[in-house]
């Protein structure tokens, strides 16, 4: 293993092709790099973050412990550029197109490196001596600690998690404060997504993303076609979502069904949980699904037969095309709550009532609690509802 890296790659290889195409005119930053005291023709391997994975740009011989070459960089898209050399050694640089950079480097003292002509490469060696240190420090209390827990030591063992512990919020409070000293340079991305080498993010809690959409939004006023930013801003999104699921499930206390919030055909918001003291069967469907829509058919039967004694359907359309979902539910004429969520597969609702196929369907009774998934055999449904009615 030539080298390695204790932060997450980004992107599939495609995607930030794609991308990087948008990014202006490509150019060449030129790099000479110097190993004190290595063997005459000693490999070089220069890569670059292709997001998902590490993408081998060239592999060039030192001459004299010396050697030159130039990657491509677009204008306004720095890019993270690695030199592999000897046993596993790596400099980790962050280039701007048309810079020229001097690296030096020690064979006899591995880590000892000096960068000229890129500030943010020697940012980026900054952060990447860092993580290390972090690593090996975690490392070795984590073997402290599970040696401890061999001997059967507990007063030893509380201490060493408290350390650990302590080592880890540390890291992390260094880590924001380098964030928010740093508003404007790209290595900061390496912080956010940077782990123990057992694999431990250090920013793993939902509400990190307040601080990696601040990153996001100062980063995009100055590399706005970086396609780094959209993997971040991904990442912004998923967390945002997880961050409402949990609000949602909080606010949802007084009750024992999460809250579904959508708009309807009209435009206007339905709550499910406004719907407590009712018995409620609530569907998720495809409207696409000729299948679905012919279960509506039997649905509506047994709707008229039981909503006037306190039967209530909230059913949500998975589709991304609202237009069409709005379509069927009006040709249906379904007499229901009928509510959409656009987001399809990145459902919130979805995600809440842990829906993995569609159609997807849960009993709740009047107290709010769920009694049946899933009941799509129209006579033991019937049975239910009237159990519960």
């Amino acid at each position: 293993m030539r080298s390695k890296y204790y932060w997450i790659c980004l992107f599939s290889l495609p995607l930030f092709t794609a991308l990087i195409t948008t990014c202006g005119n490509r150019d060449t930053a030129r790099i000479s790099l110097t190993v004190k005291g290595a063997p005459d023709s000693t490999e070089v391997v220069v890569s670059r973050l292709a997001m998902n994975e590490i993408q081998v740009l060239d592999t060039v011989y030192t001459s004299n412990g010396k050697v030159t070459c130039g990657v491509p960089v677009y204008a306004g898209s720095p890019e993270f550029i690695y030199l592999s050399y000897g046993n596993g050694e790596n400099v980790s640089l962050l280039l701007q197109n048309r810079e020229k950079v001097s690296v030096t480097a020690d064979w006899a003292a591995p880590g000892k490196v000096e960068i000229r002509g890129s500030e943010e490469s020697v940012l980026m060696q900054e952060v990447d001596s860092v993580i290390k240190a972090f690593n090996a420090e975690f490392d070795r209390m984590a073997s402290e600690l599970a040696e401890a827990e061999e001997r059967g030591g507990q007063a030893e063992v509380t201490r060493l998690k408290r350390e650990l512990g302590s080592v880890y919020v540390k890291c992390k409070q260094n880590a924001i404060k380098y964030v928010y000293s740093h508003p404007k340079s790209m290595s900061v991305i390496p912080v956010l997504y940077m782990k123990t080498s057992g694999g431990l993010p250090v920013f793993s809690q939902t509400t990190d993303a307040i601080l990696m959409e601040r990153v996001y939004d100062s980063l995009k006023t100055v590399y706005p076609a970086s396609p780094y930013l959209v993997s971040l801003a991904d990442e912004v999104s998923l967390r945002l979502n997880a961050m409402e699921i949990q609000n949602r499930m909080a606010a949802a206390e007084a009750v024992d069904f999460p809250e579904i919030v959508l708009n309807d055909v009209n435009g206007q918001q339905q709550s499910l949980t406004a719907l407590k003291g009712k018995v409620i069967i609530l569907m998720f469907w495809d409207a696409s699904n000729v299948e679905q829509r012919v279960y509506n058919t039997d649905l509506k039967i047994l709707y008229e037969r039981y909503h006037r004694r306190g039967l209530e359907i909230y059913q949500v359309g998975l589709n991304s095309d609202k237009t069409a979902w709005a379509m069927q539910v009006k040709e249906q004429e379904l007499p229901w709550i009928s509510v959409c969520d656009p987001a399809a597969g990145a459902s919130v609702g979805a995600l809440l009532y842990n829906v993995t196929q569609l159609p997807a369907m849960y009993v709740i009774s009047r107290d709010g609690s769920i009694q049946s998934k899933d009941v799509f055999d129209m006579r033991r449904l019937e049975m239910e509802i009237g159990r519960l009615l």
